[in-house]
């Protein structure tokens, strides 16, 4: 049977084929394996646009080169390279000659408190000199208590140097420098709250006064 129409087979066979070309000469080339070109491979430049980048290129790599040639100023070079060891450059202002000293201890309320006690004990003193006039014979611990208040204490210590205290500036104000800053803004502070100090440290020289009277007392009793 298959015999009698094999013409027909052939025919219907041949009618598939050249459809199968048909519709894969108008439709996108298919890939059995690896990645389609559609989507893996670029797609392909036309010829203006192949002459378009070939001349963005060129233009690119001459103003590259022109680029290199020009020498590199020292803060071109110091703005690329300090900020990515995360330090900030400014070229605006550049700092003075000049310095100012201070002593840190004159900024210290523990230190002033210190002082004001030495000031009591330098006013006793006085107070048991003029006490000794009056006394036909001075008590041994009354001696004893003068040499004790009258023994001098010195603080040493060295000032603190603000090295290029202040900067200039390309507009021609002048700035104190970030040290200077921050030495400023703590004596606006201290100075702010000095009198609350004072009267503090009033207190601290009363109270002392007071310590070394009842020593006073007790000597000229006879306790």
């Amino acid at each position: 049977m298959f015999y009698k129409h094999w013409k027909k087979f052939a025919l219907a066979l041949t009618a598939l084929f050249w459809a199968g070309c048909d519709d894969s000469a108008s439709s996108s080339e298919v890939v059995l394996y690896g990645c389609p070109d559609d989507i893996c491979a670029p797609a392909p430049e036309s010829s203006s646009d192949a002459n378009g980048a070939q001349s963005s290129s060129s233009e690119t790599t001459a103003s590259s080169s022109s680029e290199a040639a020009k020498p590199e100023s020292s803060s071109s070079v110091f703005e690329q390279i300090m900020p990515a060891y995360g330090v900030e450059v400014d070229f605006t202002c550049v700092p003075m000659d000049s310095s100012v000293s201070y002593f840190p201890n004159d900024y210290s309320a523990d230190n002033a408190k210190f002082w004001k006690e030495e000031a009591a004990k330098h006013d006793a003193v006085a107070k048991i000199d003029s006490v000794k006039e009056t006394l036909a014979e001075t008590p041994m611990c009354l001696e004893h208590l003068r040499m004790e208040l009258d023994q001098f204490v010195a603080l040493y210590g060295a000032p603190t140097i603000i090295r290029n205290a202040v900067e200039k500036c390309i507009d021609g104000t002048i700035r104190p420098s970030e040290e200077y800053a921050k030495f400023l803004k703590m004596q606006e502070e201290w100075e702010a709250n000095k009198p609350a100090l004072d009267e503090e440290l009033q207190k601290v020289y009363e109270d002392k006064m007071k310590e070394i009277q009842e020593r006073i007392n007790k000597c000229l009793n006879g306790d």
